[in-house]
Order: C-alpha cells, then sequence, then structure tokens
C-alpha cells in the first residue's frame, strides 16, 4: 500500500502572495471579490492554493477595505460639523464649502498617502537593503481567528470540495486534456528471439488472441506470459515516486524542477439540501465522503482521486498543474491527462514593485497636487460606489438561495416547488483566478507552459510504460499510443493549438497562442 502524499502547505512568503495583497489596494472590484469570496459567501468551501496564501490575501483586502470605510466616517463627521457650524451661524456659506471641500481633500490626501505607505514597506520585493515580504498581514475585527482556520484548513486540504461543472478548480485554465484506454494482455512468450503467434501490430490493433471461429487456418493462438496482478494504487504510487526522483530528487542541481510538487488530491462534490432549515446553517460543516471499496464509484457524491503533479515557475507567477487518474475496467487501464496553467498576475498588481522605498516631502507635493486635481470625481466615486454595492443585498439578489443554480423543473405539476432546497456549497473559483486577466507577460512564459506539459507527459508515458512492462503486459499498444500522443499533440503543424487533441481522446481542448493568453476551458451547454 502506497503512503498518500499530502499536498504541500499554502507559499505565504511567496511573490504571487505579495502581489495579490498589492492588487486588493489597487483594484477595488478585485477586492470586493475576495471579501465577497472568502468572508460575505462563508457557506463555500475554499478553493486550493497553488503558490500562495489566501489569508493574507484577505486580510490584506479587509484592511483596503477599512481604509476606505474610515475614509467615509471621517468624511462624514467632518460633513455633520461643517453642517452645525453653518446653521448656528457660525460660518457663513462660502466658508462652510471651503471647509467641505478641505476636509474631503484632507481624507482623500491621508487615504492615499496611508496606501503608498503599505505598498512600499510591508508589500515591496525584496531588495539588497531591504528585506522581502514575510508573509505577515494585518489584524482586523472580521478576520478572526476561527476564519483564518477555516481558510487554512480547506486550502491546503487534500480532498477538495468543489461547486459547478468543473473539479480542478483554483488550477486556473484548461489547456489540455486526452484520455486512452489501452488492454491488458500478456506480453508474448519469446524463443529464440521470435515472439509465438500472431503478435504483429495491425493499424495501432492487437490481433485476436484467439484463431479463427471454425478453429482452423494457420494462425495459432498466442502464448502469452500471465500478468502480475497490480492495482490502481500501485501504478499510482509508482507513478508519484518516480515523477519526483526523476525530475527533482536524482538530476544534477542545475536540472532539477524546483519548485515541484506531486500529491494526491480527492475531489468531490459539495451540494447539500436544507432540509428546511437555514441553508447556512446546514452547510457550516460539510461530512467528508465516506471511503469504499470500489474506485471511482459512479455516483453524484463520489469522491474521486488523482494525481497533482504542480510546478511553480517564475516566482510562482506561473502555475503549471497537471492532474492524473487511472482506472481498471474489464482489463483495460484508462488513464486521464488533464492540464491547467494559472497565468501570470496582472501587470497592474506590478506596480508595488515599482513604488519608492521612502515617501519624501517631494512625493508628498506631487501626491497633494494629484488629489486636488482628481478630488470631484473621486468624492463622487467615494460617496457612490458604496451606495451601488448595497444595492443588490437590498432586493435580496445576493442572498444564498439566489445563488443556487436550480435545475428546470419540468415536470407536469411543476413538482419542483416542492422539493428541498438545494444549496452547492463546494468552490467556485480561487482568489487568484479572481484577479483580472490572465494574458502572459512575456514570450517565454508561454513557452515555459508548454515545455513543463511536455516533460511531465513525456515522462509519465515513460513510467507508465515500465511499471506495465514489469508486471509482463505487452505494451506494444501503449508504445503506439504513446508514439500518437506525442507526435500529434506537439507536431509540427501544431504552433498555433496547444494541444489539439484531434486523435487521441474523447475531448477536444481550445486553442492556445497568438499570444491572446490562455482560453477558457469549454463546458456544456
Amino acid at each position: 500500500m502506497t503512503t498518500h502524499a499530502a499536498p504541500p502547505p499554502p507559499d505565504a512568503t511567496s511573490n504571487v502572495t505579495r502581489l495579490l495583497c498589492a492588487g486588493t489596494y489597487l483594484d477595488p472590484v478585485y477586492r470586493k471579490a475576495v471579501i465577497r469570496e472568502l468572508l460575505t459567501h462563508s457557506y463555500r468551501m475554499v478553493a486550493p492554493s497553488y503558490g500562495y496564501d489566501a489569508a493574507p490575501v484577505l486580510a490584506h483586502a479587509l484592511a483596503a477595505h477599512n481604509l476606505r470605510r474610515n475614509q467615509l466616517a471621517a468624511l462624514g463627521a467632518g460633513t455633520a460639523v461643517v453642517l452645525v457650524l453653518l446653521f448656528t451661524g457660525l460660518l457663513s456659506g462660502l466658508g462652510a464649502a471651503l471647509l467641505f471641500f478641505w476636509v474631503a481633500w484632507a481624507t482623500m490626501f491621508l487615504r492615499r498617502l496611508a496606501i503608498l505607505q503599505t505598498l512600499a514597506e510591508h508589500l515591496a520585493p525584496a531588495t539588497p537593503g531591504r528585506p522581502g515580504f514575510d508573509g505577515a498581514y494585518p489584524m482586523t475585527s472580521r478576520f478572526t481567528p476561527e476564519l483564518v482556520g477555516k481558510i487554512n484548513r480547506q486550502q491546503g486540504s487534500d480532498t477538495v470540495y468543489y461547486g459547478g461543472y468543473k473539479p480542478f478548480v483554483g488550477a486556473g485554465s484548461s489547456i489540455r486534456r486526452w484520455a486512452n484506454a489501452e488492454l491488458l494482455l500478456g506480453a508474448p512468450v519469446s524463443r529464440g528471439g521470435v515472439l509465438t503467434g500472431p503478435g504483429s501490430l495491425l493499424n495501432g490493433h492487437f490481433p485476436a488472441q484467439h484463431g479463427p471461429a471454425d478453429g482452423g487456418g494457420d494462425h495459432a493462438p498466442a502464448e502469452r506470459k500471465p500478468i502480475i496482478p497490480f492495482t490502481v494504487e500501485d501504478i499510482t504510487g509508482r507513478v508519484c515516486e518516480q515523477m519526483l526522483a526523476e525530475l527533482r530528487d536524482k538530476p544534477a542541481p542545475s536540472d532539477r524542477i524546483q519548485l515541484l510538487s506531486v500529491d494526491r488530491r480527492r475531489f468531490t462534490k459539495a451540494v447539500r439540501t436544507a432540509e428546511g432549515r437555514d441553508p447556512v446553517a446546514v452547510l457550516l460543516d460539510v461530512p467528508d465522503p465516506e471511503e469504499g471499496d470500489e474506485h471511482w464509484r459512479e455516483d453524484y457524491d463520489a469522491r474521486r482521486e488523482y494525481l497533482c503533479i504542480r510546478i511553480g515557475a517564475w516566482q510562482q507567477e506561473l502555475v503549471t498543474s497537471v492532474f492524473i487518474g487511472f482506472d481498471i475496467k474489464g482489463s483495460t487501464l484508462h488513464t486521464e491527462f488533464y492540464t491547467y496553467v494559472l497565468g501570470p498576475v496582472p501587470e497592474s498588481f506590478h506596480l508595488a514593485d515599482r513604488l519608492p522605498a521612502a515617501i519624501d516631502g517631494r512625493l508628498m507635493v506631487r501626491i497633494a497636487w494629484d488629489v486636488t486635481r482628481s478630488a470631484p470625481g473621486e468624492l463622487l466615486r467615494l460617496v457612490f460606489n458604496p451606495l451601488r454595492e448595497r444595492l443588490p443585498s437590498r432586493f435580496g439578489t445576493d442572498t444564498v438561495r439566489t445563488l443556487v443554480r436550480q435545475a428546470h423543473d419540468t415536470s407536469e405539476f411543476r413538482l419542483g416547488r416542492y422539493a428541498l432546497t438545494e444549496v452547492d456549497c463546494g468552490a467556485l473559483t480561487s482568489v487568484r483566478e479572481l484577479a483580472p486577466g490572465n494574458d502572459f507577460h512575456h514570450f517565454f512564459q508561454e513557452s515555459d507552459a508548454i515545455k513543463y506539459i511536455q516533460i511531465i507527459e513525456r515522462h509519465l508515458l515513460q513510467i507508465v510504460g515500465d511499471f506495465l512492462r514489469d508486471h509482463d503486459v505487452d505494451t506494444r499498444e501503449h508504445d503506439a499510443h504513446q508514439t500518437n500522443i506525442l507526435q500529434q499533440n506537439f507536431g509540427a503543424n501544431s504552433t498555433n493549438n496547444f494541444g489539439g487533441n484531434q486523435s487521441v481522446g474523447n475531448n477536444g481542448t481550445q486553442t492556445f497562442g497568438n499570444n491572446s493568453g490562455i482560453t477558457r476551458e469549454a463546458r456544456p451547454a
């Protein structure tokens, strides 16, 4: 029995964690999305974190939100004081107007200064004279220890509770997929260097093991070795061990893939019925699916296990994830291969890399001038944006029930109205996937994504072939499929198709290239 490989812990000090934290101050839409996903929709499970830690991102999002809230509170208090002075006759209309605009200007200036100071001091990249980001985050009243514990526990769990259609939530965009089925036949017995029986490969298929139906003819049944029995656990364990050994442990330090992890993750749906009670109360603790003897049980609540091979490159900005699954049915080994890529962090988040290390008098003068020029528009956004954000919740369009996509009721008497409320509490997206845009910033980022997928695929096919040979399985069909996969998916005509997958497997994928970034996975209608 192979030991289960636990997933690596979230990387709280990675460069991606730092940039995502900076993005909560730079992008208000992203800030609101992070708070909504991890705090407002607390009934949802937290998606896995590949190459980053979601807890510091939420902490900084709440801190940035508090800065805006404090600005509004100060502006409201200042406005109240101005109105009191105006109505008591201590200030004239002109004086009240000037004092109000001064209060508004001061709150804008102080908030902008606080954001710049946070980015320059706490979220700046490492330099020779200054330490880098250490994963620390501010504490706020809403960022409770219970919330931190939930995020840490669920984002690093080896069981992923997903919502919606795609199980591999948090891994980014689908790039390439293929599936392969090969018969498990015993290896032909060799006598004097000649294989007995028919044993020849015709058009990628083996001749039948038995002779003609009438029992006659020139072809005798193939004499084959008995297969050494093996299980899905055995082949999965071999792939896990060999991948780590061949890509990280055995090669020379200069040839190793440093940020490589190979672990085994279980994926299961997280749909629960409320049974007439509050859906949120029912979904706070999702039970773990029971283990069963049947591998890959075919059920809506069944849990399926995949080998997750993850490679972080470009300081964890480019994360390539490969999910590999095996199943044995009817003396047939079925292999599934799915690849996903998390593209680079948006370029706007990299502004934190170019800010000055210290805020001097000259910079403060520039800030004051910029605030003065943009004061009218910023004041309008400051007042009306919070009102617009609160409109959905007032009209009940942001509740648990309306967020759940219920099946269309086609019954004769519309009996679905009497059914129990069903709530999908699985993870739908990750903090990193919420960041806008996923285009590559550099040509070599795209080429590296292709490189790592090719490397993993080539080693997988070789490891599986060696495993089958060790168990006396005829590998001629496997070798033919291996050639077909490698040549037709990454051949000379695949310049603009990243894994066209036209001839291998049962599902096609989207194009990948022309500097358009990563395309989204095609989902059924």
